[in-house]
């Protein structure tokens, strides 16, 4: 599960520069609503500078709006082809026979006629050239529907036959337990194509969504590096956990669990446990599921996973803990999630290589902590889907205070 590679003081303190660096700036950002600390700024940025999409005329992008059919079309399209190609497949149609006239060869291709696409509309070139070349093929009652919004397994079917995925549309073959969207599901998994807001198969995409799942995209199949953000897989989708959010006022910070655990248990001392850095927490959250033995209170309280918080004031002190400890295995990530600066480790610790995230905010550092997650496939990943969800939040609006 895991590689051991201790890095040279010289890279941590490459690190620690690079962490402080990212604390104390921000990168310009082309829309008010897209900052630099936005998940999907990259993707946005990317696409906007190759004009293949725009923002509004108040300059927001509005990346939490659904898109709809014609604009999801539209823009991966252009990513696909040429914008002259595009231009000229109206009248590169196949002339249909004229009343009375006998066809004398049958055309490759059936007649280009949905109902709701007049030919003069903004968005048909876009349609007929994603379906002159199979990338869409309308409802079963001939109609495209365009105004109407695109859920998840629909952009991966499309995504999927438009990047080479696959050649063609896969013909549902009926088997038991077999759907028609999961192989294109399981293609942008393979990618490490599906960002982490997508929760469900009939979720809308927004656009926010639909810029990353391009992006991530764009170099196939010549990327030789990891996807930008964290992924999932095809069965975090296909059978997804629901979550549940926890919020904490007091600490400014929130984070999602599984529904079926207790309620998270939150200790207002401080706590330690032998781990990196060696001092004493400011609070713990433990969470976790139910144990199946309650031997004391204290086995009660404690699970295999916990946050602890630590003030800023020691963010020096923390990554030199880091950068000295003795149970360090590999610093897995250094990232921005949520809009903190964030290191990801791998640390052992008597029998179990716990991970650990440590998530450098404005009032406190969070560690997120999983036991043994570092020799559990499960939890190696179960890691990864609850750090993608611990943010920041403002205080308590004074009305609403106790």
């Amino acid at each position: 599960m895991y590689h051991s590679s201790i890095p040279s003081s010289k890279t941590f303190a490459l690190v620690l520069g690079l962490l402080l660096i990212t604390m104390s700036t921000t990168a310009h950002a082309r829309f008010f609503d897209v900052t630099a600390e936005h998940a999907y700024f990259d993707a946005i940025e990317f696409l906007t500078r190759e004009g293949i999409v725009q923002g509004y005329e108040n300059r927001s992008f509005q990346p939490e709006r659904n898109i709809n059919r014609a604009e999801f079309t539209k823009i991966l399209v252009r990513v696909l082809y040429p914008q002259s190609y595009i231009d000229s497949c109206i009248e590169n149609l196949p002339e249909p026979p004229e009343e009375g006239e006998e066809e004398i060869e049958k055309p490759v291709i059936p007649e280009f006629a949905f109902p709701d696409v007049p030919l003069d509309a903004w968005f048909a070139p876009y349609i007929c050239t994603a379906w002159t070349n199979g990338i869409v093929s309308g409802y079963p009652d001939g109609w495209f529907r365009p105004e109407e919004g695109v859920n998840f397994v629909e952009s991966a079917k499309m995504l999927s036959i438009g990047f080479g995925l696959t050649g063609l549309e896969l013909p549902n073959f009926g088997r038991e337990n077999v759907t028609w969207y999961q192989p294109y599901v399981e293609f942008l998994a393979a990618q490490n194509a599906i960002p982490y807001s997508i929760i469900d198969l009939p979720q809308p995409i927004n656009r926010g969504e639909m810029a990353e799942l391009i992006y991530r995209l764009k170099d196939y199949p010549i990327r030789l590096g990891p996807a930008p953000q964290k992924s999932k897989t095809a069965d975090d989708v296909i059978y997804p956990v629901h979550l549940k959010e926890y919020i904490n006022y007091d600490r400014l910070f929130a984070f999602a669990y599984p529904n079926v655990w207790p309620e998270p248990h939150v200790l207002s001392r401080g706590t330690y446990d032998g781990r990196s850095p060696y001092i004493t927490s400011e609070w713990t959250i433990y969470f976790g599921p139910k144990l199946d033995a309650c031997i004391n209170a204290k086995v009660c309280i404690q699970r295999d996973m916990w946050i602890d918080g630590y003030r800023t004031e020691d963010s020096e002190a923390v990554v030199e803990a880091i950068m000295t400890d003795q149970y360090f295995i590999e610093l897995e990530e250094e990232s921005i999630i949520n809009g903190m600066p964030t290191l990801v480790i791998l640390e052992e610790i008597d029998t179990c290589i716990d991970k650990r995230a440590f998530y450098f905010g404005k009032k406190w550092i969070y560690a997120l902590n999983i036991r043994c997650a570092g020799q559990d496939e499960k939890l190696y990943n179960f890691f990864d889907q609850i750090a993608q969800t611990v943010r920041q939040i403002e205080e308590r609006p004074p009305e609403h205070r106790k």
